[in-house]
């Protein structure tokens, strides 16, 4: 009885018109749009406030393979804490201006993750702490000349990488004083396995010539071209998305610590376009004989722009043989070639609390402290 009525009232709705339009297809697919944009806007304005999203700062390079994202604002927290920007030339560091102000002694920082320091405030990184020691010392002392220690470190790169990021960017800022902070595996990221050239990161990697001369080899780079090319919206969310970043940061944990999503992702990268890699034209290398001719490479180039060069070597807290050998290669060089030399093991080890210098592989605030008092010295 009740359907009936309502079949009634429905027939005489629609004899009378007055039944309500049927809503055009557009309007809930234009609200749906609305609300996802309003919450993406409201989720980007939660995670930059929290500093959630905000550890994806590399983008493509096509000499390095990658580079710090200039200007970009990273909160750090995998290991210790800091939450600061790059300068506008992407270096971990003040904003520094390209041409030398005068009366001021440049210091030019190299170096993979250590030196980068992301691990505490900028503040607290070695570059800075030393710099206003020695700008203290000089005010006290009457003195007009000022220090700049820049920081150029970079997480992951090779002792080549770090090589090539001062003939293209650091030496433009005319540094009296270049220091190498050497860790562990420097020397060995700079070669490359010929079985893994199918699947290495797409960087820059080197070998000796039977002249003994240091050459790029740049097939893996060449390869994979296409990854290194400008691409406006993968840019644009690197520097400016903190979803993104959310997205990229979850990726890289399941790759390190779900079995399951490693087994799917090298499932699936098998599926994918196989990138064929040139075979190298050269033997195998020897890390230590690479090393030995880049850091000369290094050193002539900084003495011949009227600079001193110092070789700072991580501290070998766990004896590694492949390290115990290049702290005697290079403290040899260093007697022989006349640069500078500063092997942090013996001080790290005899620290009455070392445990308070490290945080876990990297070095805490102390930590940082340490290095700057043992570097002051070189640098003045």
């Amino acid at each position: 009885m009740q359907t009936a009525t309502r079949i009634e009232k429905e027939k005489a709705g629609t004899a009378t018109g007055s039944v309500k339009p049927r809503q055009p297809w557009w309007k809930p697919v234009g609200e749906t749009v609305l609300a996802m944009a309003a919450t993406v806007f409201l989720l980007e304005s939660f995670f930059n406030f929290a500093g959630i999203g905000q550890q994806e700062f590399f983008e493509p390079d096509p000499l390095l393979g990658a580079r710090h994202i200039p200007s970009k604002q990273v909160t750090w927290r995998m290991e210790g804490l800091s939450r600061d920007s790059f300068n506008s030339f992407g270096m971990r560091d003040y904003e520094r201006t390209l041409a030398k102000p005068q009366d001021t002694v440049r210091v030019a920082v190299l170096g993979d993750s250590g030196a980068e320091g992301l691990q505490v405030p900028l503040k607290n990184t070695f570059p800075i702490v030393v710099q206003d020691m020695l700008n203290e010392e000089a005010k006290k002392r009457g003195l007009q000349k000022r220090f700049e220690v820049m920081n150029f470190g970079c997480a992951g790169y090779s002792m080549l990488q770090e090589i090539l990021q001062y003939e293209t960017l650091a030496a433009k800022f005319s540094p009296d004083i270049v220091v190498l902070f050497y860790n562990r595996m420097d020397a060995t990221e700079s070669i490359i396995d010929g079985s893994m050239r199918s699947i290495a990161d797409p960087k820059p990697f080197c070998y000796l010539s039977p002249e003994g001369e240091v050459k790029l080899d740049t097939a893996i780079l060449e390869a994979r071209a296409d990854e290194l090319k400008p691409n406006a919206v993968l840019d644009w969310l690197r520097r400016n998305s903190r979803l993104y970043g959310v997205v990229n940061q979850t990726l890289f944990s399941l790759s390190i610590n779900d079995k399951h999503f490693v087994k799917w992702k090298h499932m699936f990268e098998k599926g994918a376009k196989v990138r064929k890699v040139a075979p190298a034209t050269y033997p195998a290398q020897n890390e230590d004989q690479v090393a030995a001719k880049l850091l000369e490479r290094l050193n002539n180039d900084v003495k011949s722009k009227g600079g001193r060069l110092i070789v700072m070597m991580f501290p070998n807290l766990i004896d590694y043989p492949d390290l115990t050998r290049q702290q005697k290669l290079f403290s040899g060089m260093a007697e022989a070639q006349g640069f500078g030399y500063l092997d942090l093991s013996d001080p790290v080890k005899n620290y009455k609390r070392k445990e308070e210098l490290l945080i876990e592989y990297h070095f805490s605030t102390k930590g940082h402290k340490l290095i700057a008092d043992l570097l002051k010295p070189y640098l003045q």
